[in-house]
């Protein structure tokens, strides 16, 4: 991955992503699907940022192709498309709650498609 910060980025993120307990600072607040009237808290730190999945392993890669083109109208490739993880703090303007959430990021598109792992998917199919 290309190291350089673009000056429109609104993250700044670690070189190496794979790495568990990496962090970046969330510069402008940044909505969460499936929650609406949420989003991640502006000023907040996102922790414990993992790669989850990459490339033709993200089950809706094609989806992304498909939805995100690239500012010169190309499609993008599998393999510039990774899965994120880590933990940040969501609000609704009133309430705040420590959340895992995840997203899709490709590097010359960004991070898109925010959401939160609620507890009872992560819970799903466990006795």
């Amino acid at each position: 991955m290309n190291d350089e910060i673009k000056p429109d980025e609104e993250f700044i993120l670690p070189q190496d992503l794979s790495a568990m307990a990496k962090t970046f600072f969330v510069q402008t607040e940044k909505p969460l699907q499936r929650k609406e009237g949420w989003f991640i808290k502006k000023g907040s730190t996102v922790t414990g940022v993992k790669v989850i999945a990459a490339g033709e392993k993200i089950r809706e890669v094609q989806r992304l192709i498909d939805m995100f083109p690239l500012p010169n109208g190309k499609k993008t490739k599998a393999q510039d498309w990774l899965k994120c993880r880590g933990t940040a703090i969501i609000t609704d303007g009133k309430e705040e709650q420590l959340k895992e959430i995840h997203w899709y990021q490709c590097e010359n598109i960004g991070k898109v498609e925010f959401k939160t792992k609620e507890w009872s998917e992560q819970n799903a199919g466990q006795v």
